[in-house]
């Protein structure tokens, strides 16, 4: 078959070298090996189509008549056999369902029903009693000003001390040296007054005056008023503070009570995990 297909026809002449061998080019080997035909899948021998597939065929059998078909197309042949003897009934399908669910000493699961019909009673074992969990206890540490609100928690085992730090309120209205600058405007200071009498004579003249720094420090009446009305800022300022640790004291007891109930659950979880276990 091959001999048909290649022919005897000659294709290229290699010379013989003095060294006895023959040299074959790359350029050479296009005249020498077959290729392949993309569009028919023929065989192409020297470019020519020798009319042989280079490929096998593809090969489907038509479900409808059972007949073999070659590359798409109906050979004819029949490669489909005849129906066999059906086979023995099977089993039916077997059903399955939880039946009891009990406890006891040691886990079992047995079947109550039939062989296809299955009822599974389960037996799970008893649950231990946990380890009873343990009860913070809380209370209120130090209270001291600072520049932020904090709350820090010390725990010792199970006892936690909450020590609180409240911002300082701004008293800088009430620190003002304004009205004090006012009052002191125009008055001549100790030490100036000695270009008029000595030392000595200062100290005769005002044994039983009041001194200056002692004067500048008696308010008049409208100065009086003034730290009056600030007197009663503060003191609304402090029932304010006092409104707020009060404020404070409230969300902690509802803390203390939220903690105390995660607590219980946690330890009915416990409970429950153990007995599960």
């Amino acid at each position: 078959m091959a001999e048909d297909i290649l022919g005897n026809a000659t294709v290229i002449t290699l010379p013989l070298q003095d060294d006895g061998t023959v040299i074959i080019k790359q350029s050479d080997l296009t005249n020498i090996l077959p290729t392949i035909d993309t569009s028919t899948g023929d065989w192409l021998i020297a470019g020519t189509d020798s009319g042989v597939k280079a490929k096998a065929p593809t090969l489907t059998v038509n479900s409808t008549t059972g007949h073999l078909l070659i590359d798409g197309q109906d050979s004819g042949v029949n490669v489909v056999g005849p129906q066999g003897i059906p086979g023995p009934t099977g089993d039916s399908a077997v059903t399955i369902k939880v039946g009891s669910v009990t406890t006891g000493d040691s886990p079992t699961v047995t079947n109550s029903g039939t062989a296809t019909d299955l009822t599974l009673d389960f037996v799970l074992p008893k649950a231990v009693n946990g380890k009873d969990g343990d009860t913070p206890t809380f209370s209120i540490g130090t209270v001291t000003t600072g520049s932020t609100a904090t709350v820090q928690d010390q725990v010792s085992g199970t006892t936690h001390t909450l020590n609180f730090t409240l911002p300082l309120p701004d008293m800088s209205a009430y620190t003002n040296t304004a009205d004090l600058t006012t009052l002191l405007a125009g008055k001549l200071d100790k030490s100036g007054l000695t270009a008029y009498y000595t030392s000595a004579q200062m100290d005769t003249k005002l044994s039983a005056k009041a001194d200056l720094a002692m004067v500048a420090n008696i308010a008049d009446k409208d100065t009086v008023q003034n730290f009056s009305n600030k007197v009663d800022q503060l003191t609304a300022l402090v029932n304010s503070q006092d409104q707020t640790i009060a404020g404070l004291q409230t969300q902690l007891n509802t803390a203390l009570a939220q903690l105390k109930t995660v607590m219980a659950k946690f330890n009915s979880s416990a409970t429950t995990t153990s007995s599960a276990t």
